[in-house]
């Protein structure tokens, strides 16, 4: 290696940060499971040395915690914050609808890569159980404030989220477009609280979802 090529990957280590070796390792959690992310896997995609890892982690299992804490900050909260800041029925349903559809907000394969690593690590099966019955409290707290008595509220909260995770399990939007998905929109609509949609609400909601859709 010249001294140019030494100073150029001495260069980009240290302007590595942690993010970068997080969302690398998130990447990799993804595409191949846990097993795949490992320190010299990651360093060597990276194009730097093992070395720059201790500058950021302190162990393999300190950026395995930096993993789940960014599941949860992504997917946990940005339900918290859509259902807090609805104030009426259509617009919470509607929010998580389109949380649910933009990857960008709420990351699906990330949520099942963290499933599918938690079915051999107890400690993470028991911290995934607490995020989901976070999720749920928060949607059940949402449906009380639109009228529903607590058990009704906590039962359509738990059809509603559990239904979302096995949609997603199951990769049914695989195998179904948007135009399909959202021709159901009303009836979802009915099946999870027991109410009927203003038509032109569902329409103007069905209309711009077509538009982000084709955008991506």
């Amino acid at each position: 290696m010249s001294p140019d090529q030494t100073l150029e990957n001495l260069d980009r280590q240290t302007r590595l940060i942690r993010k970068d070796w997080v969302d690398k390792a998130l990447a990799v959690l993804v595409a191949n499971g846990i097993d795949a992310v490992q320190i010299t896997v990651l360093a060597r995609d990276l194009g730097v040395t093992r070395g720059s890892f201790y500058w950021h982690f302190e162990s393999r299992e300190d950026l395995l915690n930096a993993l789940i804490e960014r599941w949860s900050r992504l997917n946990t909260n940005i339900i918290f914050e859509v259902v807090q800041g609805a104030t009426t029925l259509d617009e919470g349903i509607l929010a998580l609808f389109s949380i649910w559809s933009d990857h960008k907000r709420f990351d699906p394969n990330l949520d099942q890569a963290i499933r599918d690593w938690a079915r051999h690590d107890e400690p993470l099966r028991q911290k995934v159980k607490v995020e989901d019955d976070a999720r749920v409290e928060a949607l059940a707290a949402f449906f009380k404030r639109q009228g529903y008595d607590a058990t009704e509220a906590f039962i359509r909260a738990r059809v509603l989220y559990f239904t979302q995770v096995t949609y997603y399990g199951l990769r049914i939007a695989d195998d179904e477009t948007a135009e399909q998905r959202l021709s159901y929109l009303e009836a979802y609509f009915q099946a999870f609280t027991g109410r009927d949609i203003d038509a032109g609400t569902a329409d103007a909601y069905r209309s711009i979802l077509l538009q982000e859709e084709r955008g991506r």
